[in-house]
């Protein structure tokens, strides 16, 4: 069985496929996303969702599908998938969580995975998530086919980008002693068609100019040092390609007279080499920073880094941070990450918070870092909440 349903709300998003055998569930997630203002198709089994990907994969930019299914289960589906399409988005949902099972959707290919019962919210975000990254790497196999026009209009809207660019503040709070214990920088521009920051990336990328945004970050970020007081450190992001870049460990890098104050913030966007990651991890050290990872629970390969990085610092994935409340198993995975943490010597960051009751349950699984919207938003100003 196959039905379209045309978005709900006035916005289109894209189009996304659901697999379930259970008619309520295709019926709750059809709402749901139709509401958000996604087109969805909805098919009871694996064999109608091959078909579908099989005729034209690129009309699709996210996947959500049942772990048990008659026939073809969520795995062997994502298999099929894989035959089509190397980087369609899916996230599997299964009523019986468990640690392995996520570990073996992750390692299926799945980009994140959904316990039921969840909320409509919980559902959205995902998708959302999932299909922007999506749109991200699209984009980069489009830019080949770019017009020279096309690419010199694409590279002055980054130099615009990169000219109107400013840094917003986020803090990190101890809920140990109530004090702020860092601020993460993000970058932000002015330049409306990049605004948001994984399209200004991903143009930094596909006009091979992440070093140069890198630089533009850092530069600003230590103008801006010295109002974060004595004391506090200072997030900021490294984009993996980065870490070629010699400027990051010379002398002359902007940050390099904080460095005993700075903590590089490495994103997975692209794989780190599992040989030369870890070793320009260390002559950062060295420098006297520390190193973070970001989005740990994602995926294998946030679990990778955790393993051939050794950071100081980890930062939980928003996709575990939500509704933690509301699920135990979120909460025995958000304990078991901490105090694995702890016996390797690494602190834990929970960010995304937007709610007491996460709050009061990150703190009951032995977080003890703290960021989110509940505390402070991202301001060109560091903000001070109060804790």
């Amino acid at each position: 069985m196959t039905v379209e349903l045309g978005a709900a709300s006035p916005t289109h998003l894209g189009r996304v496929l659901v697999v379930d055998d259970d008619a309520s569930m295709r019926r709750l997630c059809a709402r749901v996303l139709a509401s958000e203002g996604w087109d969805v198709i909805v098919v009871d089994g694996g064999r109608a969702a091959i078909a579908h990907v099989s005729d034209e994969p690129s009309r699709f930019d996210c996947v959500v599908t049942d772990v048990h299914m008659p026939e073809i289960d969520g795995f062997a589906l994502i298999a099929a998938i894989r035959r089509y399409d190397d980087e369609l988005p899916v996230l599997m949902m299964t009523g019986d969580p468990s640690l392995d099972g996520a570990v073996r959707a992750i390692d299926s290919g799945a980009v994140s995975y959904l316990s039921k019962p969840f909320d409509g919210d919980a559902l959205a975000a995902g998708v959302a998530r999932a299909a922007r990254r999506h749109g991200v790497a699209r984009m980069r196999r489009r830019a080949a086919s770019h017009t020279e026009a096309e690419l010199r209009e694409t590279a002055a809207r980054f130099e615009t980008a990169l000219a109107r660019s400013w840094m917003a503040f986020q803090p990190i709070i101890d809920i140990t002693t109530n004090r702020i214990f860092a601020y993460e920088a993000l970058v932000r521009t002015d330049e409306e068609s990049l605004q948001r920051t994984d399209v200004l990336i991903a143009t930094a990328e596909r006009l091979g100019r992440i070093h140069e945004l890198g630089r533009t970050v850092r530069a600003a970020v230590a103008r801006a040092a010295d109002e974060v007081p004595d004391g506090v450190l200072i997030f900021v992001n490294v984009h993996g390609l980065e870490l070629t870049d010699e400027d990051l460990f010379s002398d002359r890098c902007a940050l390099a007279p904080l460095a005993h104050r700075v903590v590089l913030e490495i994103t997975e966007r692209i794989g780190l080499d599992p040989v030369a990651g870890p070793a320009r991890a260390a002559l950062l050290r060295k420098r006297g920073y520390r190193i973070a990872v970001d989005d740990l629970g994602a995926g294998y390969a946030a679990l990778g880094a955790l393993a051939t990085l050794e950071p100081e610092i980890v930062k939980l994935d928003m996709s575990l941070v939500r509704d933690v409340d509301r699920h135990p198993t979120k909460r025995r995975v958000v304990g078991a990450i901490a105090t694995l943490c702890r016996e390797l010597g690494s602190r834990v960051v929970a960010e995304g918070v937007e709610t007491q009751t996460e709050f009061r349950a990150l703190q009951d699984a032995g977080i003890e870092l703290i960021q989110g919207f509940l505390l402070a938003r991202p301001t060109r100003e560091l903000a001070v909440p109060a804790v």
